[in-house]
């Protein structure tokens, strides 16, 4: 008899654990990101309506920029002082809602125009990094959608809508609120590597660390309120937007390579140039900038190895491939650079007095991987099948041929558009968004051809015994 036609009894809530449980992980990542920022900005002054105003103004006079972009900037000015302080309290509220993971939705939609406002305002700045905003807006709108797709099923009532689901069941709140302190401390530490704040960067490190704290602690207060919802077969459909929060690091991933090759990162001198930097101007601990000292020593054997592991990465996240190993190891790759990263600049060549990137960069980016990564990890323990390991399940089953067909005809349209036209600036950003978009219609092919030859998911998830008897139903 299925499960979701019973109330579950208290074991079995204890036990159960909701597949939404990766999504409100991704959730609390991205509030703290959204948290962080706001206090950082509000230090650095960048919350100031004279600072805005005159952000705006550099974007109305630098050359370049899309005269859509100059249209709404206009627009924007007379109201700087509006628009500065809703921005800033959007992004507070939405990282204080996906924190408590109360009112997801909204939370992540907030976060989404508030990401994207500020990827518009800063992508044409100089020696800014074009994903730097753009990748937690684009991770934000896989949530909201996500959440909003999965809340419409039936099992879930207006309770867990409102309030989510149960994260950790198994998990008490003290030893879930010790687990946040001890996280909250190496936060710290990396917030004042980070150096963001500047003159106040301890001031901002600790407000930053103990107010994700909090919330998160918090956040598990809430569970008492929440329902745990019967634990239907949505595997498949939670791994679909996790396979798309893979495809947009992909995605992030081409266009870095190429942006690597255009600036001569992916030549022996520029690769240890590069290197160099990091050693002379990161924040990292000594011992750290010596092991970079003796990789830019060696960059003729680092260099390729590096460029070899991003292309392959890059091009097995498009086409899902290889997907729990190859998601694992980039996500080690991300936290090896988000930690190289620490305390230097976006301006290059990096010099002193220049504020430092922000740290949530690429940290975020390594935490979504890494959940995605996990995910695959279990869906493949849960899964023995070569076919299952290497290639995933099916992506577009519920697709039909002639919509594969349409889909074919209209990528082939816009690869030949492309590859007609040049590139709208000659700046190097925008020419590696030129050769990312030409690279990833063909990858596009590629993934849709494989889906014919995708495992079909069988009607199990990571919570199946090992004599094959799935929880999901009683005896």
């Amino acid at each position: 008899m299925p499960i979701s036609s019973l109330h579950l009894s208290t074991e079995q809530a204890r036990s159960a654990t909701s597949q939404t449980t990766w999504l409100a992980i991704i959730s609390l990542f991205l509030g703290a990101a959204c948290i962080q920022l706001v206090i950082t900005r509000f230090f650095n002054g960048q919350m100031a309506p004279d600072v805005f105003a005159s952000l705006l103004h550099q974007l109305v006079q630098t050359k370049g920029t899309p005269s859509l972009v100059k249209s709404l900037v206009s627009y924007l000015i007379p109201y700087s002082v509006f628009v500065t302080y809703t921005l800033h309290l959007a992004l507070l509220l939405a990282g204080t809602l996906l924190i408590l993971r109360v009112f997801i939705v909204l939370g992540a939609t907030l976060m989404f125009f508030g990401f994207i406002l500020l990827w518009g305002l800063t992508y044409m700045g100089e020696n800014s990094w074009y994903f730097e905003f753009l990748s937690p807006a684009l991770f934000a709108l896989i949530l909201a959608v996500s959440i909003y797709k999965l809340h419409k099923e039936s099992q879930y009532n207006f309770r867990s809508r409102l309030l989510g689901a149960v994260i950790a069941p198994r998990v008490s709140l003290l030893t879930w609120s010790c687990s946040i302190v001890v996280a909250s401390a190496l936060l710290f530490g990396v917030f004042a590597m980070s150096r963001n704040g500047g003159d106040y960067v301890f001031t901002v490190s600790a407000l930053s660390s103990i107010t994700i704290a909090v919330l998160s602690i918090a956040s598990k207060y809430l569970d008492k309120y929440r329902n745990t919802p019967p634990k239907q077969d949505s595997t498949p459909i939670v791994g679909r937007w996790i396979d798309l929060f893979t495809l947009t690091i992909g995605v992030m991933l081409v266009f870095q390579v190429f942006e690597d090759g255009l600036l001569n990162w992916f030549t022996v001198e520029g690769y240890r140039g590069l290197i160099n930097s990091y050693v002379e101007y990161g924040n990292t601990p000594y011992w750290y900038r010596g092991a970079l000292s003796w990789v830019a020593d060696h960059a003729e054997i680092f260099m390729p190895i590096q460029r070899i592991f991003e292309t392959f990465a890059a091009i097995c996240m498009v086409i899902l491939v290889f997907r729990f190993p190859v998601v694992l190891l980039t996500t080690g790759l991300f936290a090896i650079l988000s930690f190289t990263e620490f305390g230097v600049t976006n301006a290059w060549p990096p010099a002193p007095g220049k504020p430092p990137a922000w740290v949530f960069e690429l940290l975020l980016t390594t935490l979504v991987s890494f959940t995605c990564g996990l995910y695959y990890l279990l869906d493949a323990i849960a899964h023995k099948s070569w076919k299952h390991w290497i290639l995933g399940p099916k992506i577009f089953d519920s697709v039909s041929d002639f919509n594969k067909c349409f889909l074919f005809i209209f990528l082939l349209i816009i690869e030949i558009i492309i590859f007609s036209s040049a590139p709208i600036q000659e700046e190097t950003k925008f020419i590696a968004l030129h050769f990312s978009v030409l690279s990833l219609i063909p990858l596009f092919f590629i993934m849709i051809i494989l889906d014919k030859y995708r495992a079909v998911t069988p009607n199990i998830d990571f919570y199946t015994n090992p004599n094959g008897k799935n929880h999901n139903q009683l005896p």
